[in-house]
């Protein structure tokens, strides 16, 4: 089933549910179908749904339902029917069935069917069938068969089915199909019969909303007037698959004829084998089916063995690190995962990441699945994390640069005069530091206050945290700090780590960290989707990057990502739209940006809030603009060490004119009005011009506080006292009243599904997607979307583009990305560039 739609029912699915109201209250509702009128030109699948078939069957039952397949199946059936005069069909069935791109699916089939009659000769069919699906509730197929046989009422002989499938809830699906809807035409078979059309109505219902119990009824009549129907009642059972119990009618128009079958189904992994008995009215023999599937994702039923989740991560940027979570939450629910393996590879990743992760490992031991993490040349971050796994073993080369807190603020003033460059802001607030990185060769005494203020926080959480994790002093802390960085021997010595071992020969380590010898898996086996339509989950909105005007932006290869105020703002009405979404968590990684983007930002947050709830989650940073949409939310969660605050506008610009001249460049500007020229970049601001901005940025600034009152209810002057520009650590901030809680993500994501009330093992959609391949971008370049679906399983698609610049260099493009982005005479909210060390 697809889950990356966030669309609403439209028209599409009200006409289909005007068709087939009238059925609907007739039948009642149910799931588990099969073929009430029978074609002798193919088999029939015991034990399936024709309501709802999940595998490679419907293929010939159902075409439409093709559209609704999570994953691809290939499926082998064996007949031997009772009643041979009543119109049963022996033979064997081989289906093949996969969904594409863009809600797409196609299915293939072959059919061998015995005589009937004495006097028959077998016959041969091969089907053809396709389906779409524009969303997770409606789905159209249709089906193209022909028939071989030396037989000549069979030789040549063509099919063409159409088929709708309509789920409008996770308890109800609807099927109509029409098959052979080209009976009336020259078929053009040597002498041979042609088949009657015929039509069906599946209804399928789930009591319980799940695929524990699932009542299936078919009715179906054809050309010739044949009416036939069938009921079944299809219950998984634990520990092994699922069971079937079915019964069928045909010819309720003239002289009934009754048959019953039920079945058997065991489902381990990947693969599916079962069968049953069939016994018809007025025969003496019993008949018999057989089958067997291969599928690409894992079904419930037998307990397959438990193994060690092993991943190597070498990103965990903003997005990056929101795949890790997931990937280690679904963990954490799902019993086959005895623990997990986690090597870190130089991933970049940022203090308040590691106290989310830290987090992670908690949750994870607190269900009794060890972790180990294993590193080689760590960061202070990575051994930070890792200090909270169950062990830690490092390479026995490697080593860990614990040294503190650490990072760069880049001053380019100097360097942009002595280019002929004149860069001139105007701010609101001391501490509104971001506009002297252009300006001034060092920083203001606020800026260095506010600084340091910071990385006193971040240390002191940090020392207190390793303290309770190694059960000493905050002194001895800083005295491994101060005498770092360490090599592995050093480490061991001092007890820091578990030991020294190769990530190759690890087999001791682990069988004494998660008790038991298990096999270690790169990925967990995805499971098959069973539910119907779209579930409740929960909405993630990523925000990452600078926040500009318009759409996100996207650069290849070095790995700029610019959130956009349209892309934003259209993903949270649309998830405040859906009603299969219950809460969203407004994810933000962003030090600002445009204060147009992040005011339109705050409003689509301020309407969502009042359709369902909304937690904002702070990564690495989400200041000024960031904390601009976060101040919308119901609830604002931020790490320990999220860099947030920085409440204050500032608007600014760049005089090229005397750099024009050194490159004799001659420039003539012809304008009317007396600021036409404000926004040149030709000439400097006049006193007059400099005064109206000044007027501007301080209503921006007044606006930024109005709108904290609004969404937080915090009283300007209480705000302005901590605004002004000035940076917090998500603790101060915690202290002072702008955030509600200090946690990370997977915190912020349990408090949004206990506010929906949605269940832990509920899916989570993120949005909005990125290009993450090459063929992502061409495709987007197109205008055809992502190939990559934002679903709950985020972790393919939503990790970090690889790009060789160094974090520094990237971070600086991505800032000159965000400005060159900014519309004329828009005001920024943004933080000031800072690039942290490893501590």
């Amino acid at each position: 089933m697809r889950a990356d739609s966030i669309q609403q029912i439209g028209r599409p699915q009200a006409t289909f549910g005007a068709l087939l109201a009238v059925f609907a209250i007739a039948l009642g509702a149910s799931e588990v179908a099969a073929q009430p009128v029978e074609r002798s030109t193919l088999l029939d699948a015991p034990g399936t749904p024709l309501s709802a078939p999940d595998d490679a069957a419907a293929v010939d039952l159902n075409p439409a339902a093709l559209g609704h397949l999570g994953t691809w199946s290939l499926q082998f059936t064996h007949i031997e029917a009772p009643g041979r005069a009543l119109g049963h069909a022996d033979g064997d069935a081989l289906r093949l069935a996969t969904p594409l791109l863009f809600g797409t699916a196609i299915g293939v089939s072959v059919n061998s069917v015995r005589p009937e009659f004495p006097g028959q000769l077998s016959r041969g069919t091969g089907s053809l069938a396709l389906a779409y699906a524009p969303n997770a509730n409606l789905s159209f197929g249709t089906a193209f068969r022909v028939s071989g046989s030396n037989d000549p009422a069979f030789a040549g002989r063509m099919g063409w089915d159409v088929a709708a499938s309509w789920r409008p809830a996770s308890t109800l699906a609807i099927s109509l199909i029409a098959r052979d809807i080209n009976a009336a035409a020259d078929l053009g078979n040597a002498g041979g019969t042609t088949p009657p059309s015929s039509f069906v109505l599946a209804a399928g219902l789930r009591p319980l909303g799940s695929d524990q119990l699932l009542v299936d009824v078919t009715t179906g009549v054809d050309s010739d007037g044949a009416v036939g129907a069938r009921g079944m009642v299809l219950t998984r059972l634990p520990y092994v698959g699922r069971a079937c119990l079915g019964g069928e009618v045909r010819r309720l128009d003239l002289d009934p004829v009754w048959l019953a079958l039920g079945g058997l189904s065991v489902d381990w992994g990947r693969l599916s084998a079962g069968g049953g008995l069939m016994g018809a009215e007025g025969s003496s023999t019993a008949g018999f089916f057989v089958h067997a599937a291969v599928h690409g994702r894992a079904r419930a039923g037998v307990p397959t063995a438990r193994y060690v989740l092993d991943l190597e991560i070498s990103s965990a940027g903003a997005r990056g690190i929101l795949a890790l979570l997931m990937e280690l939450e679904r963990a954490r629910l799902d019993a086959n995962v005895a623990g997990v393996l986690l090597r870190l590879r130089g991933t970049g990743l940022g203090t308040a990441h590691a106290e989310e992760l830290r987090e992670a490992f908690a949750r994870l031991r607190r269900e009794g699945k060890p972790v180990v993490c294993h590193l080689d040349a760590a960061s202070g971050q990575e051994f930070y994390a890792c200090a909270a796994a169950t062990h830690a073993y490092f390479d026995p080369a490697g080593g860990a640069r614990l040294t503190g807190p650490a990072g760069t603020s880049i001053y380019l003033g100097d360097a942009l005069r002595e280019l002929g460059v004149r860069t001139e802001f105007v701010r609101i607030g001391a501490y509104k530091s971001a506009p002297e990185q252009f300006t001034a060769a060092s920083g203001t005494d606020a800026a260095r206050e506010a600084r340091a203020a910071l990385y006193d926080d971040v240390y002191t959480k940090m020392r207190a945290v390793l303290a309770s994790d190694w059960r000493t002093t905050d002194a001895r802390i800083d005295r491994l700090v101060d005498n770092g960085p360490y090599v592995t021997s050093e480490l061991v010595e001092r007890k820091l780590i578990r030991g020294a071992a190769d990530e190759r020969d690890m087999g001791e380590a682990l069988r004494a960290a998660f008790g038991g010898d298990f096999a270690r898996l790169e990925s967990r086996p995805a499971a098959y989707d069973t539910a119907w339509a779209t579930p409740r989950r929960v909405g993630v909105v990523v925000v990452d990057g600078d926040i500009v005007d318009g759409d996100n932006i996207d650069v290849p290869f070095i790995g700029i990502q610019c959130s956009g105020g349209k892309t934003i703002s259209e993903t949270l009405d649309a998830m405040a739209a859906d009603p299969n979404i219950g809460a969203i968590v407004l994810r933000i990684d962003s030090p600002g940006g445009s204060v147009l983007a992040s005011d339109q930002i705050w409003r689509a947050v301020m309407r969502a809030r009042r359709q369902k709830p909304v937690v904002a989650s702070m990564g690495a940073v989400a200041a000024s603009g960031g904390y601009y949409i976060a101040s919308g939310a119901d609830e604002i969660w931020a790490d320990a060490a999220t860099l947030t605050g920085s409440i204050g506008v500032f608007f600014g610009k760049a005089d090229i004119a005397e750099l024009a001249q050194k490159l004799h460049i001659g420039t003539e500007e012809t304008s009317r009005g007396r600021r036409a020229g404000v926004d040149s970049m030709w000439q400097p601001l006049s006193d007059d011009e400099r005064q109206m901005i000044s007027e501007k940025v301080l209503l921006w600034y007044q606006m930024f506080l109005r709108r904290i009152e609004e969404g937080r209810g915090m009283d300007p002057e209480q705000t302005d006292a901590l605004a002004r520009g000035r940076v917090w650590s998500g603790t101060a901030a915690a202290a002072h009243g702008l955030v509600d809680h200090v946690g990370g993500f997977t915190a912020a994501l349990d408090r949004a599904r206990r506010l929906a009330d949605i269940d832990d093992s509920a899916q989570v959609m993120f949005a909005p997607t990125r290009p993450v391949t090459l063929l992502d971008f061409a495709l987007r370049a197109l205008g055809l979307g992502l190939a990559t679906a934002s679903t709950e399983r985020s972790g393919e698609d939503t990790a970090d583009a690889a790009t060789p610049l160094p974090p520094m260099v990237r971070q600086m493009a991505s800032t000159l990305t965000a400005l060159m982005a900014q519309r004329e005479g828009v005001g920024l909210a943004r933080m000031e560039d800072v690039v942290f060390a490893a501590p």
